[in-house]
């Protein structure tokens, strides 16, 4: 029998892909890291010292800073099992009983009952559960399903703020980059001094300098198309309102950031692997070939289709825009082209679960409940995200984008073949 899984070397590791998943938030967070790590346990059945093996995947996992979050997944999944009196809470006894077993209850267990820091350093992180909240109905010092309740909001509030910072300094990159260079020149009010607030005028007046100084320092073409589109409010987590401008405190609060972080050289932009290497245009390998036809490609579709994104994301608001009595997952189901009429495949319906999870996190992670007809979902404000993150939706957007393109191109058709048909003289004398 093997000592590793099966799948050992082909895919990730069963620490890899709960690390992994614990990292991103619109995947589960914590709770998807525990749901994969069992069903990687499940799935061992046959292996030799299998739990020797899952405790050395622990221990990777404990090293990350990851197993107290997952093992609030394991005491809620398994909760009614580990109360084994059946009064409706776990105590220590019954949580020492798991740790003395084996599998997954000996490794949970064991983090359960695992020393905290604490005034007196004699709190374990069972203590930090059980007294989560305040008010018991059974016993202060046991784990009750309230102490879970509030423990799992917490952790969820904490993950989504995570989220939104990572995602906030990613799409004010180019605000940020170069210690808050472009910053720092677009925050400049009418008397010359830094007033915090960065206006639809500054940003004109952005446009129009790199107009005269294209190309020396800051006015980059990047820059400039970037300050475009804040201009335009269509940079959602910087300026989500056109021609009004925002707070650059604000920005920096959601962004988890100080002033004394931009000079972290994380934020610097990596200029020299934007430019083409001094010997690319002589590279005539496959490989190379195939970049440049791309992005010739690329380029003669932007210039042949100049409204192509725009249109696109419209239509992405259409499709995400609630209908009476809809869920997630029938919005998902529709961006991914999936309709009414067939019987769905379990990958069909695997496809639209993912999206629609998905698309609830991105929505503050309000329940079905709370959708109103009308109410259009944030998909295309986190368009690139979820085109990075969710392979079905790229392929269906990518579906979206040749059909958009081959109805323009028929109506360009039809409009030269108008333009060049020889006038009728019919009724000419």
């Amino acid at each position: 029998m093997p000592n590793f899984p099966p799948d050992a070397g082909h895919q990730p590791s069963p620490a890899d892909k709960a690390d992994m998943l614990y990292n991103d938030y619109l995947a589960g967070g914590p709770d998807a890291a525990y749901k994969s790590l069992k069903q990687d346990y499940d799935n061992s059945v046959g292996m030799r010292n299998r739990d020797e093996y899952f405790g050395q995947v622990a221990n990777q996992l404990l090293d990350a800073g990851h197993m107290s979050n997952i093992a609030i997944s394991w005491v809620r999944d398994n909760k009614d099992r580990l109360d084994t009196d059946g009064d409706g809470a776990i105590n220590r006894r019954e949580m020492q009983d798991a740790a003395n077993g084996n599998g997954l209850d000996a490794i949970f267990g064991r983090v359960v009952l695992t020393r905290v820091p604490s005034p007196d350093d004699n709190k374990t992180f069972f203590d930090q559960i059980a007294h989560t909240k305040k008010v018991w109905n059974v016993d202060p010092d046991s784990i009750e399903d309230a102490d879970l309740r509030k423990y799992g909001r917490q952790m969820h509030r904490a993950e989504r703020r995570d989220y939104d910072q990572e995602e906030t300094i990613k799409a004010a990159a180019p605000l940020l980059a170069n210690h808050g260079e472009l910053l720092a020149v677009l925050d400049t009010g009418p008397n010359g001094e830094r007033n915090n607030f960065i206006s639809g005028r500054e940003m004109n007046k952005f446009l129009n300098d790199y107009r005269e100084n294209m190309g020396k320092g800051v006015y980059t073409a990047a820059n400039a198309e970037y300050v475009s589109e804040l201009l335009h409010g269509t940079v959602g987590r910087v300026s989500s309102h056109p021609f009004h401008g925002f707070s650059v405190n604000a920005l920096m609060r959601r962004a988890g950031l100080s002033e004394e972080d931009l000079a972290d050289s994380r934020f610097d932009a990596p200029q020299e692997q934007t430019k083409p290497a001094p010997k690319a245009e002589k590279d005539q390998s496959p490989d190379s070939a195939g970049d440049k036809q791309q992005g010739k490609t690329e380029g003669s579709q932007a210039e042949k289709f100049p409204n192509l994104e725009l249109e696109l994301r419209k239509h992405v608001d259409n499709l995400a825009r609630v209908q009476p009595g809809e869920g997630y997952n029938a919005v998902a189901a529709r961006l991914l082209n999936i309709f009414p009429g067939h019987p769905r495949t379990p990958e069909e319906i695997k496809q639209i679960t993912i999206l629609g999870r998905q698309i609830q996190k991105l929505n503050g992670d309000h329940s079905t409940y709370k959708l109103h007809a009308g109410v259009i979902l944030p998909v295309s404000s986190n368009f690139d995200l979820l085109m990075d993150e969710n392979p079905a939706f790229k392929k269906a957007m990518e579906v979206k984008k040749q059909t958009y393109m081959e109805n323009v191109s028929r109506r360009q058709a039809q409009a030269s073949r108008a333009s060049q048909a020889p006038e009728s003289h019919e009724y000419d004398d």
